[in-house]
């Protein structure tokens, strides 16, 4: 699940870079030299994060969990996939009438952000550095080679944070609550290091295209001296007729049984790491 977001977001970061004008609207509260306007500015620019009624910021007061799951579904460009989830709850502490809903379901449906373990999601609660910092690094699939340390269940998130340039310009510490300040401050480093991606894979895929053209046009010379198309069309006919390649691949993988045992595959390898891992408190 975590690789198809990711691919999708890689597709649409180049487009969102090019599409945002760096002239974005300008907090009130917000002085120019801040450490984190730049940040707070192309973030809002994107849609990622938003002031209040009055253009201001607030950039010295934390934030509580059921934004962190809004903020989530916006860096990844799935908002409506979020909004579809929108009207259940299968937290105790948050109603299925909260606009939060939708967010949540989502975040949690992907591995991003779980509960409390005891049935509660805890939206009011403010979140913590070491907090904002897993979920970043989930959402852009830096938790894969992760070993959990139980003594210290952040370290090893704190560190791959660290090793992707994620927090060389934040002002806070692990232990304590973190500002809206800080929260532009990692986003604009985590969409960056998106848009990084995404303009790696497109010229690796150049790349591949063009050695593939190449290699293709070298295979069909070399076939055309060795086998005759005519023999090659009459040895195929008689070897593997396309009627029957097609009714025995229809009767071997039809749709709905790949469906079946991709849901089946994604469940069972959610609750073996669910139960190989110690429980995060976020």
């Amino acid at each position: 699940m975590h690789k198809k977001i990711f691919a999708f977001v890689l597709a649409a970061a180049l487009l969102c870079t090019a599409a945002f004008s760096a002239a974005a609207a300008t907090f009130t509260d917000v002085a120019e030299d801040a450490y984190y306007a730049d940040a707070a500015e192309r973030m809002a620019a994107r849609g990622i994060l938003s002031g209040y009624g009055d253009d201001s910021y607030h950039g010295d007061e934390c934030v509580a969990r059921s934004h962190i799951a809004a903020l989530v579904c916006k860096m990844l460009g799935k908002v409506d996939e979020a909004t579809a989830l929108a009207g259940v709850s299968a937290f105790s502490d948050i109603d299925v009438d909260s606009w939060a809903t939708g967010y949540v379901n989502y975040a949690q449906a992907n591995g991003i952000i779980t509960g409390d373990g005891n049935g509660k999601f805890r939206p009011d609660d403010y979140v913590k550095y070491e907090e904002v910092v897993k979920v970043i690094v989930c959402v852009l699939e830096l938790d894969e080679d992760i070993e959990i340390d139980p003594t210290d269940w952040s370290k090893e998130y704190i560190e791959a944070a660290e090793d992707a340039g994620l927090l060389e310009n934040l002002i806070g510490k692990k232990g304590e609550y973190m500002l809206r300040s800080d929260i532009a401050v990692i986003c604009d480093a985590a969409m960056t290091y998106l848009d990084q991606q995404a303009e790696e894979t497109v010229t690796t895929t150049t790349k591949k295209s063009v050695s593939g053209s190449v290699s293709g046009k070298t295979t069909t010379a070399t076939t055309e001296k060795t086998e005759p198309a005519e023999t090659t069309a009459v040895t195929t006919a008689q070897t593997k007729p396309a009627e029957t390649t097609a009714a025995t691949t229809a009767a071997t993988t039809p749709a709905e049984t790949t469906k079946a045992t991709e849901a089946t595959t994604a469940a069972s390898s959610s609750t073996t790491k669910e139960n190989m891992l110690p429980f995060i408190p976020f």
